[in-house]
């Protein structure tokens, strides 16, 4: 996976749940995405730190505050085992583990768990 292509996952996803206008249009699109980014980020095998700049002046402010809130938003909006938010936590789970951290009110991560949450809402 290239650099261009996982800019391009970003920008899809940081659109769908930051603007009035989403691309994708449902939560299970967007939840499909972010697998598909962190799987793509997982699997990225260069040194290359442009990655962790991607998207620092998109709606979410980048990729790794992407990451770290859907993680976050992930453990507590997965149906289970076989759900796809369950999917979602695990392919996210390959790029970011929390060991002791928690998620703070006040984190740049805090604002896409939010907008995760409030897409979720809507279309449950």
């Amino acid at each position: 996976m290239s650099i261009k292509n996982i800019t391009n996952l970003y920008s899809l996803i940081d659109l769908s749940i930051g603007s009035i206008k989403p691309p994708l249009d449902s939560y299970s699109r967007v939840t499909d995405a972010i697998i598909s980014l962190a799987n793509a980020v997982a699997e990225y095998d260069d040194d290359n730190e442009e990655l962790w700049y991607i998207g620092e002046h998109g709606y979410m402010g980048g990729i790794d505050n992407l990451i770290v809130g859907a993680y976050w938003h992930y453990t507590e909006w997965h149906g289970g085992q076989w759900s796809q938010g369950y999917a979602a936590l695990c392919a996210l789970g390959r790029v970011f583990s929390p060991n002791m951290s928690m998620l703070d009110n006040d984190s740049p991560e805090y604002m896409t768990y939010e907008a995760l949450e409030a897409l979720a809402q809507r279309h449950e």
